[in-house]
């Protein structure tokens, strides 16, 4: 199974492939994977029935994905969050997706320097939902960022102008599929996720899951607007306008703000 990551925008395209490449702002909520891969969860177990899993490491099958899930997981206790998780330490990876072996960004506003980041791929590892792939990463960048950058004339609020705050390595070794990056204050256990795509370029599959970032983005509250309300540096004629051409300009060039509270497949 291939994941992709798909954006209108600015976009790549390569052997049926499209992936989105510069988010600009957090998310604030996280509601729509789990019936998605929940649904690839199923298909993928009809392929590989009981009496089948334990060979889906054997070089004759090679499924990385049916591999990777026989690991054991993390409970959801340890890493699943509340909406949008906590106010106070929130951020975004300055790409929707990353290719193995590549670095990945992350822009990280926090009330507190005394935070850490954990980072889990997120599958069924029989039942509890990701598995966690590295841990205690510290920021190496500030946890004050500026205002985000607002413009009027078309409701548009972009965080781009944020410092990076940690960059983590994706092992060439991780299987494809959909990581959060699990933000936790060390004073009060605040917590907040990030989630990005790891792909598998050399991959090929007879099943493809397509992350719905533009549909995230629509939903984007963070900073107060987005493609179907505007509170913040509202363009004129709003809402009629706002919901028309300027609306669409937000979808384009921010980052969703929709949450997954767990993705599995």
């Amino acid at each position: 199974m291939n994941v992709v990551s798909t954006k209108k925008g600015p976009w790549t395209a390569a052997a049926g492939r499209i992936d989105r490449v510069r988010p600009t702002r957090p998310h604030t909520t996280h509601r729509r994977l789990l019936g998605l891969l929940t649904a690839a969860t199923l298909l993928l177990l009809a392929l590989f029935p009981t009496g089948s899993r334990a060979a889906a490491c054997d070089p004759a099958v090679a499924n990385p994905v049916a591999c990777e899930n026989l690991q054991p997981g993390t409970p959801p206790s340890k890493w699943q969050i509340n909406g949008a998780g906590d106010r106070s330490i929130q951020g975004f990876a300055t790409s929707m997706s990353v290719a193995k072996g590549a670095p990945i960004t992350f822009k990280i506003k926090s009330a507190t320097s005394n935070y850490r980041i954990d980072i889990y791929r997120l599958g069924f590892y029989n039942g509890s939902g990701a598995r966690l792939v590295a841990s205690g990463l510290a920021p190496t960048g500030p946890a004050t960022q500026p205002a985000c950058l607002t413009f009027s004339t078309s409701g548009l609020i972009d965080c781009g102008n944020w410092s990076a705050s940690r960059s983590w390595t994706v092992p060439s070794t991780a299987v494809s599929g959909v990581y959060i990056a699990h933000l936790i204050r060390g004073d009060t256990g605040g917590a907040s996720h990030i989630t990005f795509v790891v792909r598998d370029d050399a991959s090929t599959s007879d099943i493809l899951v397509q992350t719905s970032d533009s549909t995230w983005q629509a939903y984007n509250t963070y900073g107060g607007n987005n493609t179907y309300e505007c509170t913040v540096a509202c363009p004129p004629g709003n809402p009629s306008t706002y919901k028309g051409a300027a609306g669409l300009r937000v979808e384009l060039t921010a980052v969703s703000s929709t949450r997954r509270p767990a993705v599995r497949f």
